[in-house]
């Protein structure tokens, strides 16, 4: 069974992970502190295979470049997602006020359906946009990894460029809400949570918010 390690990264506290099976490791929104990360891959002796971004929004792609280079490995992203992060600067500069590195060039992309192995473990893709265009999902045994379009009580904002509210309560009811109940819910940010809490007290998307509407 795979383990998920979370390390909590840069100015906005952006949940990094490290998922590991049978020492084959792929990261995911490696969002700031590269060499922690790097140092966290070597301490638990693991080979990294991959790095996804779960949506391309700078607090969960500027720590790729170091990772990359230092572990030589493919960064991956929703093709829908490109036109986001080609213009990241302009959009950070504009939104958030400060500067950031240029973007990381992409090495390929995922899309919905696909799925690949890490040791033991299948990993499957779910596109979930509505946070952003290409916005994606890592769905693995018992586990998703679910970026900016679930939280813990919460769901992704959609005030953002590429942002659309009906489409993400469609991707996180037609999709995340598909999956079992007591899968556990990695989000991009805050606590962990599960999919069966989320469909019954999630004030956004859940039956609460359904029973409010009426």
């Amino acid at each position: 069974m795979a383990k998920i390690h979370t390390l909590v990264v840069g100015r906005l506290q952006t949940n990094s992970y490290v998922i590991t099976s049978k020492r084959e490791a792929i990261i995911v929104d490696p969002g700031d502190e590269p060499q922690r990360i790097i140092d966290f891959i070597k301490d638990i002796n693991a080979r990294p295979t991959r790095i996804v971004a779960t949506h391309t929004h700078f607090d969960h792609v500027l720590g790729v470049d170091g990772v990359r280079e230092a572990t030589k490995t493919p960064f991956l992203i929703h093709q829908d997602d490109l036109s986001m992060l080609q213009s990241m600067q302009a959009r950070v500069r504009q939104i958030m006020g400060f500067e950031v590195p240029p973007p990381p060039q992409v090495d390929g992309y995922l899309k919905d359906g696909d799925s690949f192995k890490i040791g033991e473990e299948t990993i499957r893709i779910l596109h979930t946009p509505g946070h952003s265009p290409g916005s994606i999902s890592l769905a693995g045994e018992g586990y998703v990894l679910t970026g900016d379009a679930l939280f813990n009580q919460s769901i992704g904002r959609t005030d953002l460029p590429g942002g659309d509210l009906n489409t993400l309560i469609r991707s996180i009811r037609e999709k995340l809400f598909k999956l079992d109940d007591d899968t556990t819910v990695y989000p991009g940010h805050g606590p962990e949570t599960t999919i069966g809490d989320e469909k019954l007290a999630n004030p956004f998307v859940g039956k609460a918010a359904r029973l409010q509407i009426r």
